[in-house]
């Protein structure tokens, strides 16, 4: 397992700084995140320096970047460095699909700043960006759920917007659409039972693809292994749809113009928020978003519909008994991961942690985490934000991913066990760079060059602890 603290010679710095200015070494420590604390604690940690300005390669899936304490905007701008730049991420002619949670506003949904930047730093890309943004999402909500009142769509945000002026996911689009033209796009997915289309193909109109093996389409599904009444089986669904630019995108197999697949780049992006998600789930972030790109129809209950076709249940009957757990742990995962090892894996997962809700989605009481975290490794993500960003905060053991009676380690062991990631820590690596400890980095310095006095790192190193 690699870990390293960072160049020793900051390291040297603190300690002598500690003594000096009288300050418990062991409080201030633990609180910037050397030796303890939330984050700092797990033994998998590197700090990422500007000074060493390492990029983080994309190729070993099981590395996790985590910006904290920056605004919204600092903080996804900040991962992106860190994992090689936007330039080197996207391509010209990239077509980017983001996907949000869009069912719930506040903390339900990820956070509006921090998705604007995104966008903006796409289309924006050094070099030129001649490739499209579509934000695109199925929350379920109708056949209209650009106005429904509640869904992030429409319902007023109290925090985690963090744009001026702007009130809901609605807003933002709408202002990045008028910035943007026809490079951005929103587009809602709609389930069959609320007036969307099945489609078989491409070559159809835009609507939704069910992999049961009929129409030329495969059959790609997965069983939950029980036997008798209890015994259910799920195949997968994915959506074809249409850019404002007129580009048709399948999600499964890729960009398509004039009767073929053209071979451009197509990425997608899961952006997830990180609530409690009641008894049966525990945790929503990363993996379960992956609902939101599935067809729902049927409903949530197994026993009063609940089925997609024929007696395929849909992504929520399947592990679930409505609103609480299914006859099998973990399908939650199985379904997912299976997803993501026959439909897409996506380019990037993010989690935007600046608000996180503690037991509600929309609701009081929430943690101001100021973080924002990314993988290729949606598990390992999901893993890591469990332990180390929620359940210390919320202390309920639905939320821990060590607890093997927890349905979100359930979850996550089943996803992990079919090849999408990993839950084990020794396999990851957590690089982090939190604003606040650099600005305590510089302003040391500048007391060792005699720039800065001894009470002004006091004051800073103060605030800093004292702020949760």
């Amino acid at each position: 397992m690699l870990w390293k603290k960072g160049p020793q010679r900051v390291l040297t710095i603190w300690d002598e700084i500690v003594v000096k200015l009288r300050v418990s070494r062991r409080d201030f420590l633990k609180k910037i995140g050397i030796g303890g604390g939330v984050l700092l604690a797990s033994p998998y940690m590197r700090e990422w320096h500007p000074q060493v300005a390492e990029a983080v390669s994309l190729a070993e899936s099981s590395k996790i970047v985590v910006a904290k304490n920056g605004t919204p905007e600092q903080n996804v701008e900040k991962i992106l460095e860190m994992l090689g730049g936007i330039s080197n991420l996207f391509g010209v002619e990239d077509v980017v699909v983001i996907k949000p949670n869009a069912q719930w506003w506040n903390q339900g949904c990820p956070n509006l700043a921090a998705l604007k930047k995104l966008v903006e730093l796409v289309l924006e890309r050094p070099g030129g960006f001649h490739g499209e943004v579509i934000v695109a999402e199925n929350c379920h909500r109708g056949s209209s759920p650009q106005e429904n009142p509640e869904s992030a769509w429409g319902h007023d945000f109290d925090r985690n917007s963090d744009v001026p002026g702007i009130k809901n996911l609605g807003e933002l689009c709408s202002l990045l659409k008028t910035t943007y033209g026809d490079q951005f796009t929103t587009y809602h997915w709609i389930d069959v039972r609320f007036g969307g289309k099945r489609v078989y193909g491409p070559g159809d109109e835009d609507g939704y693809v069910y992999c049961d093996g009929t129409g030329g389409v495969p059959l790609i599904k997965y069983d939950n292994g029980a036997t008798g009444g209890d015994y259910r089986e799920t195949i997968m669904t994915y959506p074809i749809f249409t850019s404002d630019r007129g580009t048709v995108v399948d999600l499964k197999n890729g960009i398509w113009e004039g009767g073929t697949y053209t071979g451009q780049p197509l990425k997608f992006i899961n952006l997830a928020a990180l609530n409690n998600h009641g008894d049966y789930t525990g945790i929503t972030s990363a993996i379960k978003n992956y609902l939101g790109v599935s067809d729902l129809s049927g409903g949530a209950d197994p026993y009063d519909g609940g089925r997609l076709i024929g007696n395929y249940y849909n992504f929520h009957s399947f592990p679930f008994n409505k609103w609480a757990a299914g006859p099998v742990p973990g399908m939650l995962g199985g379904e997912v991961g299976t997803y993501l090892e026959t439909i897409r894996k996506a380019f990037l997962n993010i989690t935007t942690a600046e608000w996180i809700g503690l037991t509600s989605r929309t609701e009081l009481p929430v943690g101001h985490t100021r973080m924002i975290l990314a993988s290729t490794d949606p598990v390992a993500l999901d893993y890591f934000v469990g332990k180390y960003v929620m359940f210390p905060r919320s202390g309920n053991w639905r939320h821990n991913p060590e607890d093997p009676q927890s349905p979100f380690r359930q979850y996550l062991q089943k996803c992990s066990e079919l090849g999408a990631g990993t839950i084990d820590e020794n396999s990851m690596v957590v690089y982090q760079y939190d604003f606040r400890k650099v600005g305590i980095d510089l302003k040391i310095r500048e007391f060792k060059a005699g720039i800065a006095s001894e009470q002004e790192v006091k004051d800073m190193i103060q605030e800093y602890m004292e702020t949760p």
